[in-house]
């Protein structure tokens, strides 16, 4: 990629300008990296804009009326001191609560709140790790703090897709400032594995809600390489907290793959740690014949999804502009012959393996629907990734065109399930605000709907899609329904006008770049007039 830093020169001066100082009243109140530069400071709190905008991050205001503690945040004490005898009934009423212990002011206790209501709707599935794992550790961890009041401020006050992604939130100099202090405390302070893999976790959730592709995919590949370091843990040596991120990321690697991700190189004597089993050489050959509950029938879709993508292998096409990692291979030639398609279908047996042990569970969660409709929801969200990857695996990766006619049926109930999905979920958020974006850091319906679009041809298929996306805009983390509709929409044109063909795939002949606001598809089509395939670059905005 090139160099787009911008260069500088320097030209020698005959005589050093004097230094005039500005018109403005001089102030002793500036934040401490202000008073440093000797420039103006607008004393905005908790953070100025001026820092912000030109380093990234601000050192603070001094305090001058009270004195520090003399330990060290990890040791000061959680309660006061005892007092002298006849002001002990005064200590009951001003003993300090939740926020005075761990909030410097109401503000950050009011975005840490909202965080924690933040997660509860962007998520279906329970997460410990987001409920209760990281609230704890905020407690004696600024790093993991400052990186969940990161989410907090950035989602509060910003409803709208134009306010997260063009970073007009009320409190989004809140949100740059936490974010900067999170990542710079984690440069500085020594941590432990499991500590800064959460604090990554973190900053891809605060990028994803930002829009920024690029950042958030960075994050993860970068997670990614650092789990691929750690040792393979054995039963009773695993830690706890390192299994619930493993499994963050596990579904992570799903964005990923679809966005030209990296994933570590596997060889005959070493497995990456999101394919390894702990008996096995592979998890997928571990998983149980009947799973207890939709979170463990959850977890283990995602190692078995994860082992399908990477080793049958499949294909997307899909990469992100300003992403650290290398190029996606491009399928081999050989793709799509009998032997590549026949090895393709042969990993059906670790979706049919999947779908015997989740049966029990669905069967469940439809008969008890009235009572816990929310589970009924999570059978639902399964079975729409379940067919959508059954669907791939039985066209041979999207290579057997006659295959993908035979599998109408199954495109139809991905749709149907996918609009209950998404009646409910948009009904619980919006709360009467058209305007509100939904946002999730799950999977979501989006991939599935879209690689239904790029599977199916049939027009009636591909309409009701698009109409999906239209009455139900959403982000699932990297995955943006607006993006993926711009190129559905020109593809449904160039179809009807005969420039692209039924029998084309886009594992074959497509490109998708995300950029920072646009999307570019290089594609071959068809010319009419000249009767000849030709190349084509197209770029939109959304």
């Amino acid at each position: 990629m090139n160099d787009l830093r911008p260069m500088i020169t320097k030209f020698a001066l005959d005589s050093k300008p004097q230094q005039v100082r500005a018109s403005k009243p001089k102030v002793r109140s500036g934040c401490v990296t202000c008073k440093l530069r000797r420039v103006k400071c607008d004393e905005g709190r908790p953070a100025c804009a001026a820092c912000l905008k030109y380093q990234g991050h601000c050192g603070g205001y001094k305090e001058t009326k009270t004195k520090p503690s003399k330990l060290p945040p990890k040791h000061r004490s959680l309660y006061p001191k005892p007092k002298q005898e006849k002001s002990r009934v005064l200590d009951v009423i001003l003993e300090p609560n939740y926020s005075t212990l761990v909030f410097s002011s109401q503000l950050e206790k009011d975005h840490f709140d909202y965080w924690l209501s933040f997660t509860n709707t962007a998520i279906l599935f329970r997460s410990d790790l987001l409920t209760q794992i990281i609230p704890q550790l905020s407690w004696n961890d600024p790093a993991i703090k400052h990186a969940a009041l990161a989410v907090g401020a950035a989602a509060l006050g910003a409803t709208t897709r134009e306010q997260r992604l063009l970073g007009r939130g009320r409190f989004d100099s809140d949100a740059l400032f936490h974010y900067t202090k999170s990542m710079n405390i984690l440069y500085s302070t020594p941590m432990s594995l499991e500590r800064t893999l959460t604090a990554c976790l973190l900053f891809i959730i605060f990028e994803c809600f930002r829009g920024n592709k690029a950042a958030g995919l960075n994050h993860i590949n970068h997670g990614s390489r650092i789990l691929d370091q750690c040792p393979p843990s054995q039963g009773a040596d695993s830690s706890p907290l390192l299994e619930e991120v493993m499994t963050s990321f596990q579904y992570l690697s799903l964005q990923s793959w679809t966005h030209g991700g990296a994933h570590p190189k596997e060889t005959k004597t070493r497995v990456p740690w999101c394919c390894r089993g702990r008996k096995t050489r592979y998890a997928v050959d571990e998983m149980p014949t009947k799973f207890e509950t939709l979170e463990a029938a959850r977890r283990w879709w995602n190692v078995v999804r994860h082992h399908v993508e990477h080793h049958a292998p499949l294909y997307t096409g899909f990469i992100v502009e300003g992403s650290t990692a290398p190029l996606p291979e491009k399928p081999p030639l050989e793709y799509t012959s009998p032997s590549s398609q026949a090895r393709v279908r042969s990993f059906v047996r670790f979706t049919d393996a999947w779908h015997l042990a989740f049966q029990p569970l669905a069967v469940k969660a439809e008969t008890e629907k009235e009572a816990d409709f929310k589970s009924y929801y999570k059978a639902i969200s399964l079975r729409i990734h379940y067919l959508y990857l059954w669907s791939v695996i039985r066209c041979a990766g999207w290579t057997d065109v006659e295959d993908t006619k035979r599998i109408t049926p199954a495109f139809m109930d991905i749709i149907s399930m996918s609009r209950q999905l998404l009646e409910v979920h948009d009904a619980e958020n919006r709360n009467g605000a058209e305007a509100t974006e939904i946002f999730t850091i799950e999977d979501g319906p989006t991939w599935p709907l879209c690689t239904v679009f790029l599977m199916c041809t049939m027009p009636g298929v591909r309409h009701a899609i698009v109409k999906l996306f239209k009455d139900f805009p959403r982000r699932d983390g990297l995955w943006d329904t607006s993006a993926f509709l711009v190129i559905m929409e020109w593809v449904n044109t160039m179809a009807s006008t005969g420039r692209i063909t039924n029998d084309q795939r886009h594992v074959v002949d497509c490109n998708v770049v995300f950029g920072e606001s646009s999307v570019t598809v290089e594609k071959q089509l068809w010319d009419p007039v000249v009767l000849d395939w030709e190349s084509r670059s197209v770029c939109f905005s959304y």
